[in-house]
């Protein structure tokens, strides 16, 4: 399964210490253990991934072993733009989220936003022939971890050696 991971879950997928890091644990394994994968693109989404500076190693990392694919950022700003125009509504602010959903695919988004779910749900806002993506808010989710979300953006799709995961989790 590929995967976009909103940048208000970071610290969910990443942190220990985080008290949500328990629902989002099962993702973060099935990317290093799996055949799990993050997208990301976007002027957007690099400027919010900028700002959470203490993740930039892990997501190296996961850049070096296959498991971050980048699509197209001119591609996602413009659907960004896109949907900017088409959605006035002041609580859609993570365009860019959907505009990645659009170039890359993607069946899942990670995501703990309150605020977001709902547009990332809305049909019409896809454009494309490309479906509403599953959203992974907890473990009750955990059914989504499954190769039949894998996006043909995120193939192929491999497990990780020991040595390789070893170079994620240090």
């Amino acid at each position: 399964m590929c995967l976009i991971l909103d940048t208000n879950a970071f610290g969910m997928f990443f942190d220990k210490k985080n008290s949500f890091h328990h629902d989002f644990e099962p993702v973060l394994k099935w990317v290093i253990y799996g055949k799990g994968k993050l997208i990301y693109g976007g002027t957007t989404y690099k400027k919010e991934m900028k700002k959470a500076s203490k993740y930039i190693k892990l997501f190296t990392n996961l850049q070096r072993a296959g498991k971050l694919i980048l699509v197209s950022d001119e591609n996602v700003d413009i659907y960004e733009n896109k949907l900017i125009k088409k959605c006035k509504d002041k609580d859609f602010d993570d365009p860019h989220l959907v505009a990645i959903i659009i170039e890359s695919g993607c069946k899942i988004i990670c995501t703990n936003d309150k605020r977001a779910i709902p547009f990332l749900k809305e049909k019409s806002l896809y454009m494309n022939m490309v479906d509403k993506p599953k959203i992974y808010q907890s473990k009750k989710n955990i059914s989504l971890l499954s190769d039949k979300y894998i996006s043909k953006i995120c193939m192929p799709c491999e497990k990780l050696n020991k040595e390789e995961r070893a170079c994620l989790i240090g």
